[in-house]
């Protein structure tokens, strides 16, 4: 990571590489995100189950494709993203920020964040996968600089896990430019 990425404009913030004892933490954040309530990324309506799993995040912590940053606040981590880089194009995944910590731009600092290291390494372009029927995340992603590619995909977990069977992922792309 370079020097910048490892530290937010907010004293009380700081954005880090993700370590092991790690884990436990990011599954929960993750967890209240994604399945929880209260928070405005919650999907809990459209998809049951675990988020993630501590197997699926301690790969990503050793995978050296791999950049999972952890923002952490004066009491511990709140919020997360990864990105896997193959080649000029890299996805972003695991985003989350705890519910009780939204709407204060951790997010857009997580992104920010992984997208300057991305484009200091020649990365040109940044994809993530949204559910359908997620019009506020796409917004969100849409003012973040990314766009519909018009590709949709199948869910990439367990289908019996969807409420609403047949959803399917949003492929969005931010391009990147290259430092």
């Amino acid at each position: 990571m370079t020097r910048s990425a490892h530290h937010a404009t907010a004293p009380s913030l700081t954005l880090r590489e993700a370590r092991e004892d790690d884990i436990g933490a990011l599954l929960e954040i993750v967890q209240a995100a994604y399945r929880g309530e209260g928070g405005w990324t919650t999907e809990s309506h459209l998809v049951r189950g675990h988020r993630s799993t501590e197997g699926e995040v301690r790969a990503m912590i050793t995978d050296p494709a791999v950049t999972l940053i952890v923002a952490q606040g004066p009491d511990g981590p709140v919020g997360c993203c990864y990105t896997r880089t193959e080649g000029d194009r890299a996805e972003l995944g695991l985003f989350a920020v705890h519910p009780a910590a939204q709407s204060g731009g951790i997010g857009g600092r997580l992104l920010e964040a992984q997208v300057e290291n991305l484009s200091g390494a020649g990365v040109r372009e940044l994809m993530i996968q949204v559910l359908q029927s997620r019009p506020e995340l796409h917004a969100w992603y849409e003012r973040h600089g990314f766009r519909a590619t018009g590709v949709e995909l199948p869910f990439p977990a367990d289908p019996t896990l969807l409420t609403v069977p047949g959803l399917r992922m949003i492929e969005m792309v931010r391009p990147l430019q290259a430092s």
